[in-house]
């Protein structure tokens, strides 16, 4: 999980990089807050993860209601996260939303490849 993850890392900044040889600064900080998001997202789901290896119960209604809790604690703090950089740091919402995009598909691509446990 830590490679996928320091692989989500550097695909972010390598885009970041795109983004400011192609638009410039502004754009290129907002794609990067955006991959921000992802890994905030992400680290949220592993540090999810790595508790459940060793908090481990057999109880379907404990599961699911735990994974319910994760899944909507994620949910709020990117969309927390996504509207304080569009309203309160004034960041460009596309490119913002493409680093956030970039972020997430790396983070599948690097898991999948890498079929981390």
């Amino acid at each position: 999980m830590q490679l996928a993850y320091v692989l989500q890392c550097a695909l972010i900044l390598v885009m970041a990089a795109l983004v400011l040889l192609w638009r410039g600064p502004e754009p290129a900080v907002a794609a990067l807050y955006g991959g921000a998001v992802a890994l905030a997202n992400v680290g949220m789901l592993v540090w999810r993860w790595r508790r459940g290896r060793y908090d481990y119960h057999c109880d379907g209604h404990r599961h699911l209601r735990q994974f319910h809790r994760s899944m909507l604690e994620r949910f709020f703090v990117v969309g927390i996260m996504l509207a304080t950089g569009i309203g309160g740091l004034n960041l460009e919402p596309l490119m913002m939303l493409l680093g956030f995009i970039v972020g997430q598909c790396a983070w599948m691509v690097a898991a999948a490849t890498l079929k981390t446990d």
